[in-house]
């Protein structure tokens, strides 16, 4: 062989060793972008499931609280109904004597 086939044999090496580092680099890229498609989107549920946790934990909080508000505002009001209807008959009786005198 001579020098000027060897020095074509080994720019056919050299090109195609290119070729074979820029498909091997593309295969990498994309499986790298393929991981990091799969992990974002694992995230991205994990993420909503946490949040849609939260939220439930939430509105049963607020459920709760609520309720004990409902209770709370039922029984001051009973309070107030109770205490009006006890003075009820001294206000006739002071309406009757006003009105009457």
């Amino acid at each position: 062989m001579s020098m000027l086939d060897e020095i074509k044999a080994a720019e056919a090496a050299a090109a195609q060793a290119k070729k074979d580092a820029a498909l091997t680099s593309r295969n990498l890229l994309r499986d790298a972008e393929e991981a990091a498609n799969r992990e974002a989107a694992a995230m991205i549920t994990e993420a909503r499931n946490a949040a849609k946790e939260t939220v439930a934990k939430a509105e049963a909080h607020a459920r709760v609280q609520a309720k004990d508000l409902v209770a709370e505002r039922s029984r001051a009001d009973r309070e107030v109904a109770t205490a009006a209807e006890e003075k009820l008959s001294e206000a006739v009786a002071y309406i009757v004597e006003r009105v009457v005198v």
